[in-house]
């Protein structure tokens, strides 16, 4: 058993997307979107680094649902080795409590963790553009990670701004059903529904949310004057349409949400999670819907902003 002193423990958190905007197809396949994204400290995973002898990364981890050989800390390794011209010896002990299928980012939050990590160790760090260019190269949330602060992310996620946020003291119920979403088949279910109804990508007539889930008017502004969030604006995830169809059961985790309460709710990313926003004065009635969604497989998280 390696000494104590020989181990470094890293974490990260994991995100929401308040509100998810598909504005375009890139030429090669990549859709660009417009969001934002919020940093939430828990559910969060938590990696253990061992030093090794020589170079390549080795990685451990209990959660079937993590290939162990290749994922976004081996790949994050490994362009940053190329990148770096050298990288240490590394294991890597991953105990996963971000649900992986989620649309929270939990592993793109991985591979910034040991990015940062990584590059202080390096002899040759790279600066922060370069860091940013190279975490996308490993996943598209990525880049967002290694800011860590609320964002208003356009592109694939390669632009990034800060945004101001009214959001402290407020609750925030996330439900994370027994189900994965694949990423892939949300985008290629709502290229198939752009096709089949004639419409532009990021159209209201697909999103398919109840009359207090309108976009929110915040999507338009220009990004200096973008404004504040608040429980009550309304937030809207064109990849909805998409999922819901094959999973009616996050259609109706997010009725329950509205019902029990939330000024506005909304699957985060291509899902499977789903959350619920509170308002400040809402601490009773966030409790309540936690306690009540915990039924049928699902991991619920309160937490207060």
């Amino acid at each position: 058993m390696p000494h104590a002193r020989s181990l470094v423990r890293l974490s990260n958190g994991c995100k929401v997307n308040f509100g998810l905007r598909v504005v375009g197809v890139r030429p090669d396949g990549y859709h660009k979107l417009d969001s934002v994204f919020y940093p939430l400290p828990y559910p969060r995973d938590d990696l253990t680094v061992r030093r090794l002898p020589g170079s390549g990364i080795r990685v451990i981890c209990a959660d079937p649902d993590v290939d162990i050989e290749n994922n976004t800390l081996t790949k994050a390794y490994a362009a940053f080795a190329e990148a770096a011209g050298a990288a240490p010896g590394i294991e890597v002990f991953l105990q996963k409590r971000i649900p992986v299928g989620a649309g929270l980012g939990g592993g793109s939050g991985n591979a910034a963790v040991l990015l940062r990590w990584l590059n202080m160790q390096s002899a040759r760090p790279l600066d922060a553009g370069a860091l940013a260019g190279l975490a996308l190269t490993v996943g598209a949330d990525a880049p967002f990670f290694l800011r860590n602060v609320p964002c208003r992310v356009q592109g694939i996620g390669e632009s990034l701004t800060p945004v101001a946020s009214d959001l402290s003291g407020c609750l925030l119920v996330l439900v994370c059903p027994d189900v994965q979403v694949s990423t892939r088949r949300a985008y290629a279910d709502y290229d198939a529904l752009i096709l089949s109804s004639g419409s532009l990508s990021g159209q209201n007539s697909l999103t398919k949310s109840s009359s207090r889930d309108k976009r929110p008017p915040s999507f338009e502004a220009a990004q200096e004057t973008y404004p504040c969030f608040t429980p009550g604006s309304g937030l809207a995830n064109d990849l909805e349409a998409a999922v819901f169809p094959g999973h009616p059961q996050l259609a109706s985790i997010k009725a329950e949400l509205l019902r029990l309460g939330a000024e506005a709710a909304c699957m985060s990313g291509s899902g499977s999670g789903l959350f619920g926003l509170f308002p400040r004065c809402g601490a009773e009635a966030a409790a309540k819907a936690a306690f009540e969604l915990r039924a049928g497989h699902r991991r619920v998280f309160l937490l207060r902003l």
